[in-house]
């Protein structure tokens, strides 16, 4: 039977002597996130957080929520910080091959063991991969 929560929510639960299914008001859930109620309310309002609908006007979480919700920031936070609001660029295998010094062939076998970044398809007919990736794999090599 598979666990109804992830090791890394159990361990920070535990961590903050949160129960999962302790239930928190709006101005808990505040106090606990750190941040004003009216963003708490504006969290709800567009579904940016889980939460228990008790009446047609009154909300509560259970910790589990708030703790995803937290979790769920932090995550957000680093892959925004690990990767650049530039569009990486794509290019196509004549460049690859000038890069790597390999051949068509090579970088297929490569890509086939999965030792080379996988290739984008572009259209029906043409590929290319990610600037980014062939130069990781060129500073791994």
């Amino acid at each position: 039977m598979a666990q109804p929560f992830t090791p890394t929510l159990c361990e920070l639960a535990d961590s903050m002597g949160i129960a999962m299914y302790q239930r928190f008001t709006p101005v808990e859930a505040s106090l606990f996130l750190r941040c004003a109620t009216s963003d708490v309310d504006k969290l709800v309002k567009r579904h940016g957080i889980e939460f228990i609908q008790v009446t047609s006007t009154q909300v509560e979480f259970f910790g589990f929520q708030l703790l995803n919700h937290l979790l769920n920031s932090i995550q957000g936070e680093t892959t925004k910080a690990q990767k650049p609001n530039a569009v990486d660029k794509i290019i196509r295998s004549k460049e690859v091959q000038e890069l790597t010094s390999l051949s068509r062939t090579t970088i297929w076998r490569l890509e086939r063991k999965g030792e080379f970044p996988a290739r984008v398809p572009l259209t029906s007919g043409s590929i290319g991969w990610r600037l980014s990736e062939v130069q990781e794999w060129i500073k791994a090599c």
